[in-house]
């Protein structure tokens, strides 16, 4: 799907883009983010199987760089610590905000843990796998965990013994994007090293720099503290952050519900705790007008596909369950919570210090409010762990221990920063416990996208607060640095594990070996055959018919070819050329044009009636009705249509040529045709 709108991206002339997977309509999807990968595609005249292996790195890289610069730059813009400050007496005041060697450690903390790293799935994985060797074949459903243990154990005797684990080279990247136990939820639990190794073009993955940078233009007015150098510097701030935080939207919807909160609650905060206005009147006035202008501009910026886009996964419903187990939560969360957690328990402390027990007494005009708040926590508590959502005993007291210590006079904004991105991130956790988008696939869709962001902003989030916790480290007892130092090692280790097993995995895990390496991804079609409708197709057909229709065919005309279930060989044209087919994968087009999926269904059967026909005048209805210009009989269609039991309509094709529709193509078994206007 995603190099098919790619290429319809690319061809189309008019936006909204045509949806090649629904001729005559346009793509009802969230497809900006191809219109940006493709604009450089087309200035620069690259070939789109070749783009695409162009694409990926180069998101990568700027994901990387984007989650170092924000690393970077919460402790480049802190004040330095008196031990950093030490020997820099005599200097000017700007020298308390020099870049300092921790922002360097915090820079490639955050993109390590954003990009380069896994979650601990690997070692769920191994751990499984032991248990199955160990079991004996025995049911490993209902075990204890005494005996899941015991099994793991066994298994792993078992391997020094020279067994294998059972684990094929997909399941070392598949498995830990799937840590949570399927049930019903359908859930995904991705992470962007998996996407990119998948190399999954997706909205998802084209978001993911976007959103950093949102995090950046947030980041920028927190720290700046709201002030540009005039009027004009001002004006257009807001529209860079308009621009940048409203491009999420058009690009991959749910990203705008997360991202677009932080930038108002950054803009807010520093206009609130640095306006120049001494009236609380006008405080407020400033901050509702900063608040509605970036709003406002965020929609109207893009309001052309807003207008176009008709939404139908608008509404969210009460998700019942089944819940996501505390080992899933922790498998997939634990790396970014140890770290933040250390370091929140080391500002605790510091706070604490710091503070004699006298100041309570300046709490007292606010122990209502503090006890409301308590209340609150412990209520919330106890409806999630009602309903089932037991990962709140985990997430929200750890959220609100971070909005407690926002709270702490004389906090350096960066920190307060980060504070409120762990505490958003934890209750993004939460809340997809409670909601899930009316529509989805259980909650697939619910998890999978709201996880990515909450990994997002823990990573960077994270990486600053090792970088604050180092130099901290030194002042610890022993019993607490040796704890630390050990838990981080082998926190760090179990999600590299990913990085060397999921990659070695994925570089196996090829469907033709035999193809070379090549950064043009339809060349494995030159080595392929592909078994379906109990024939042997020979992908080399199809890979110069493709190449035939990129070469000849101008402008982007109908095309019809065989229509199958997702996730096979079907719609391979409109794949590889994005040229516009009659109707694309059934269920993808099912969901992105909710309101209009009979259509979709008509459309299925009519391509299938359309081959297998014998009535001539049916046949020349369907060409006028959907505007076809080419029609394809490869092997596939002569497979999935041609039938004992029925006359073959497939016969049609070669007795009306030059009447309604004349060859232009042959290699084979595989024909193309022009219709006769």
């Amino acid at each position: 799907m995603d190099f098919s709108y790619f290429n319809a991206v690319i061809k189309s002339t008019s936006f909204p883009p045509y949806d090649p997977w629904f001729a005559g309509g346009y793509i009802n999807y969230y497809y900006y983010g191809f219109v940006l990968v493709a604009t450089p595609v087309k200035l620069l005249g690259i070939v789109p199987t070749l783009a695409y292996n162009f694409i990926l790195p180069t998101l990568f890289g700027i994901v990387a760089s984007c989650a170092f610069s924000i690393g970077w730059n919460l402790l480049a813009s802190s004040p330095l610590s008196q031990r950093e400050r030490a020997g820099g007496e005599g200097e000017s005041s700007s020298s308390d905000f020099r870049i300092l060697p921790s922002a360097l450690v915090a820079g490639i903390s955050a993109s390590l843990l954003t990009i380069l790293l896994g979650n601990l799935g690997t070692v769920q994985l191994l751990y499984q796998r032991l248990q199955q060797l160990g079991a004996l074949g025995q049911p490993t459903a209902d075990a204890t965990l005494f005996q899941r243990w015991t099994w793991a154990f066994q298994g792993l005797l078992l391997t020094f013994s020279g067994a294998s684990l059972p684990i094929g080279p997909g399941d070392w990247y598949w498995n830990p994007s799937r840590v949570i136990p399927p049930g019903g939820g359908n859930e995904i639990t991705e992470f962007p090293l998996f996407t990119f190794l998948y190399s999954d073009l997706h909205a998802h993955m084209i978001a993911m720099p976007l959103a950093l940078l949102a995090l950046s233009w947030a980041l920028a007015v927190v720290a700046g503290r709201a002030k540009w150098r005039n009027q004009l510097s001002s004006g257009l701030g807001f529209v860079i952050g308009g621009l940048v935080i409203g491009a999420l939207y058009p690009t991959n919807l749910s990203d705008i519900y997360t991202f677009l909160p932080i930038g108002l609650a950054g803009v807010g905060y520093a206009i609130w705790r640095y306006a120049d206005e001494a009236s609380t009147t006008k405080r407020i006035a400033l901050v509702l007008g900063a608040l509605i202008t970036l709003t406002v501009l965020s929609f109207v910026m893009y309001q052309p596909y807003h207008q176009a886009y008709s939404q139908a996964y608008s509404a969210l419903d009460a998700w019942k369950g089944p819940f996501t187990p505390i080992w899933s939560y922790l498998t997939h969360w634990t790396v970014f919570l140890f770290i933040v957690a250390s370091w929140m328990a080391w500002e605790t402390r510091e706070w604490m210090a710091q503070t004699p027990v006298s100041s309570l007494r300046k709490l007292k005009p606010y122990q209502l409010l503090i006890e409301g708040a308590l209340v609150s926590v412990v209520l919330a508590l106890l409806v999630l762990q009602y309903i089932g959502a037991s990962v709140g005993w985990i997430a929200l007291p750890l959220a609100a221990w971070a909005g407690i210590l926002l709270l702490r006079p004389n906090l350096p904004d960066a920190k307060r920063f980060v504070l409120f991105l762990i505490g958003t991130a934890l209750l993004i956790t939460i809340v997809v416990e409670v909601v899930a988008v009316r529509g989805d696939i259980g909650r697939a869709n619910t998890i999978f996208k709201f996880y990515l962001q909450a990994w997002i902003l823990l990573a960077v989030s994270a990486g600053a607060a090792f970088a604050w916790t180092l130099p901290a480290f030194f002042k610890w007892l022993i019993g607490w640095r040796l704890f630390w130092q050990t838990a981080v090692i082998l926190l760090i280790s179990g999600a590299a594990l990913f990085t060397v097993s999921g990659t070695a995995g994925k570089i196996r895990d090829r469907w033709i070996v035999e193809a070379p390496r090549t950064l043009d991804a339809i060349t494995f079609m030159n080595y392929a055959h592909y078994d379906d409708f109990g024939q042997r197709l020979d992908l080399s057909e199809d890979y110069r018919a493709v190449r035939w229709m990129q070469d000849n065919v101008q402008g982007s005309p109908v095309i019809v070819e065989a229509n199958c279930p997702e996730y096979r060989w079907c719609t391979r044209y409109t794949i590889y050329t994005g040229l516009p087919g009659v109707v694309g994968w059934n269920f993808h087009q099912r969901q992105q044009r909710v309101f209009t999926s009979t259509q979709v269904e008509e459309r299925v059967a009519a391509v299938g009636n359309f081959y297998t026909s014998i009535d001539i005048e049916f046949t020349r209805t369907f060409l006028k009705t959907y505007d076809v210009k080419y029609i394809i009989v490869g092997q596939l269609e002569r497979a999935e249509y041609k039938s004992e039991d029925v006359p073959n309509g497939l016969s049609k094709f070669e007795q009306f040529d030059g009447v309604y529709w004349r060859a232009v193509y042959r290699d084979g078994n595989t024909v193309i045709y022009e219709v006769i206007q």
